[in-house]
């Protein structure tokens, strides 16, 4: 029988903006690659411009990543990059889930006799 008194605790609140797993995938593409234009994150996340657009904003007014437009010589460009504190509330973040993902020992239904 498994144990219902199991609690996972709350993400950090420095972290939680980050909790939709949209916001998490661009965070995340990021992160991991760093600053790129808009064009290259929404290949990179496989998200419409609607939702990468909305969920930019979003971050952008939480100040967790800075949306900036430049000029090139094949016309102008929107380049995303994470601030410092995204890439804090991104591995804040990463602790938590790893915290979480590893108290987890067994399948659900292992073990149970």
């Amino acid at each position: 029988m498994r144990d219902a008194s199991v609690r996972v605790k709350e993400p950090p609140d420095d972290a939680r903006i980050l909790f939709s797993h949209k916001r998490f995938i661009i965070a995340t593409v990021l992160y991991l690659a760093g600053p790129m234009t808009m064009a290259r994150l929404r290949e990179a996340t496989g998200l419409s411009w609607g939702d990468l657009d909305s969920n930019l904003r979003y971050l952008e007014r939480h100040g967790l990543v800075e949306v900036r437009r430049i000029l090139t010589l094949r016309g102008p460009r929107v380049m995303v990059d994470l601030t410092g504190e995204g890439r804090r509330a991104y591995r804040l973040l990463a602790r938590y889930l790893r915290e979480v993902v590893g108290g987890l020992d067994a399948e659900p239904g292992e073990g149970d006799a």
